[in-house]
């Protein structure tokens, strides 16, 4: 099969890579074809082992374009944004697509590069191609943090690694399958190449028994823990409501639903679902009537808004923890800001907003917060202990190195809470893909996430990582609102992250810097290699001095 597929022009092999990211994709939530994951290496390391002695750039661009539909077919709720929401005509949206399609293939190009010139025998020939995605998945800037695994949050049993190495230890799992199949595929010894199947097959059976007995001793843990019934109010209004009356009435409506269904504690959406801005510092509940975050219920609530300062005219995307008194006790201040959405980069914003008013420019935040909120009292708890929680605004569950850093905090937390607005994307993949991505948090920390998102998904993931409970993403337009919804629930608690750190906690997270680190010294190496090589063919080619002089040493000798 090597010889054969060696004999292959450059279209051919361009179309066997193609299919890598196209299967990675159509496993993506929602509904995807989870188990096609598994396969979305070997098509790619294919392409990269025979294609070694082929020229660098050449293999760049098979790889490359084996990672095309990542964006093309993961994305393209982008180009439906920005045609719906940004205004932008149909051609300019989708080139936007094109483009983001084009950045986000890029380390599929230096993965297989990497690959072709690595070694193609024994256990580094299987490691280094794990280490290698490791490193650039980690590295490489992206827009909106994604992984290859994004469907297996579908199957939570394959995600079980992530207590340990996170997001590179679950991928690490599906680079070597794949990679084993696509060398068995290649040729060379049959028992060696019934050993490699056997093996690559026997990767995704133990990732599933792993994940089921993992996932029973978490069913135990939360049996026995303590419990807090939450309401997620999700108001579904239209993005561009003029009407704050009705935006008001909305996120009341549904509190007071969720107080009556028993909830303790409430969580709102981010800025913008609460249509007010407040002041800075903001230490108690609005006076005003219309304002008032607790009029029509009484249980400590969470939710997001717009803060301004006096004398600074940008403002910050800010949660805020308020007890049932109407008492503010905690804050926190976006700190990771879309670009273009919620700032401005390299541009002078007021120019940039001029010339596309649908931009915003916001000021980002410090650090992470902790918020200390007592739940309401039950019949059968009257004094309940307070929770602690740690809030993270839009996309901010979706990097596991933010979410660490607040999961490390001295005292630790119970729960993430996350605050979004996600009604910009629509009724698309988007809200999926981001709920997808926020469920490996709560494996990396063992605890649960509550979030409430303006038009859907609001959910309940569990410290497994699952999907407990949820309401559907909507559809409303920009004028055109879907009525609201609210979801009660109660979440179990079974670990506060300071007094029980999982093993990621500790030192998992250093996987992908180790990654890095393996990958940069072999590359310097590399690099070193080259350059005494050139040294040596040129001083080949320079040959030997046949002009000197033989009395000259003995000349320089006298002179000594």
């Amino acid at each position: 099969m090597r010889e054969r597929l060696q004999t292959l022009g450059l279209l051919p092999l361009a179309l066997l890579s193609f299919t890598a990211t196209l299967m990675m994709a159509l496993g993506a939530p929602p509904h995807g074809t989870t188990w096609l994951i598994w396969l979305g290496f070997v098509p790619l390391t294919l392409v990269a082992r025979v294609s070694r002695h082929r020229r660098p750039r050449r293999v760049f661009l098979l790889g490359w374009i084996g990672g095309l539909c990542t964006g093309l077919v993961g994305f393209p709720w982008i180009a439906e944004t920005l045609e719906r929401f940004g205004g932008l005509p149909a051609w300019l949206a989708y080139l936007g697509l094109g483009v983001f399609a084009a950045w986000t293939a890029v380390p599929f190009g230096f993965w297989a590069y990497g690959v072709s010139r690595g070694p193609e025998r024994g256990w580094k020939a299987v490691a280094w191609p794990a280490v290698l995605w490791a490193a650039l998945a980690f590295a490489w800037p992206s827009l909106f943090p994604y992984t290859v695994v994004i469907g297996f949050a579908e199957e939570p049993r394959w995600i079980q690694l992530a207590e340990y190495g996170g997001l590179s230890l679950v991928v690490a799992q599906v680079v070597v399958s794949g990679v084993l199949l696509a060398d068995a595929i290649l040729g060379g010894e049959r028992r060696v190449r019934g050993a490699k199947v056997a093996v690559a097959l026997a990767i995704p059976l133990l990732s599933t028994g792993l994940g089921h007995w993992r996932l029973r001793q978490i069913d135990a843990e939360q049996r026995g823990a303590r419990h807090l019934r939450v309401g997620i109010v999700q108001p579904n209004t239209a993005l561009a409501n003029p009407d704050l009356g009705d935006k008001m009435m909305r996120l009341r409506a549904m509190s007071q639903q969720a107080e009556q269904d028993g909830a303790q504690l409430l969580v709102w959406p981010e800025a913008g679902a609460f249509p007010y801005r407040t002041p800075r510092p903001f230490q108690h509940d609005f006076r005003d009537p219309f304002r008032s975050v607790l009029r029509g219920h009484g249980l400590p609530t969470v939710f997001g808004a717009g803060s301004y300062q006096q004398g600074i005219p940008w403002e910050r995307n800010t949660a805020y923890a308020m007890a049932a008194d109407g008492t503010v006790v905690g804050s926190f201040d976006k700190v990771i800001l879309v670009p273009f959405g919620e700032y401005v980069p390299l541009v002078d914003p007021y120019w940039a907003i001029s010339i596309l008013p649908t931009m915003s420019h916001n000021l980002a935040g410090e650090g992470p917060a902790r918020f200390v909120l007592t739940p309401a009292a039950t019949a059968e708890d009257e004094a309940p202990a307070p929770v602690a929680m740690g809030p993270l605004i839009c996309y901010e569950d979706i990097f596991p190195g933010f979410a660490h850093s607040v999961a490390q905090q001295p005292e630790g937390i119970d729960l993430f809470v996350n605050l979004t607005i996600d009604t910009w994307f629509g009724d698309t993949a988007e809200p999926w893909e981001h709920l997808a991505l926020a469920q490996f948090r709560s494996v990396e920390h063992r605890i649960p996430m509550v979030r409430s998102v303006s038009a859907g998904v609001s959910s309940v993931i569990d410290a497994g990582g699952r999907l407990v409970a949820h309401i559907p993403a909507r559809g409303p337009t920009l004028q055109v609102p879907v009525m609201p919804e609210v979801l009660v629930h109660d979440v179990s608690l079974p670990r506060n992250t300071a007094r029980d750190p999982t093993v990621f906690a500790r030192v998992g997270w250093l996987l992908p810097w180790a990654c890095m680190m393996v990958v940069l010294g072999v590359v310097l190496a590399a690099l070193r290699r080259l350059l005494y090589s050139r040294r040596a063919k040129a001083a080949e080619a320079a040959g030997p001095e046949d002009d000197a002089d033989p009395a000259e040493p003995a000349r320089s000798q006298e002179d000594r």
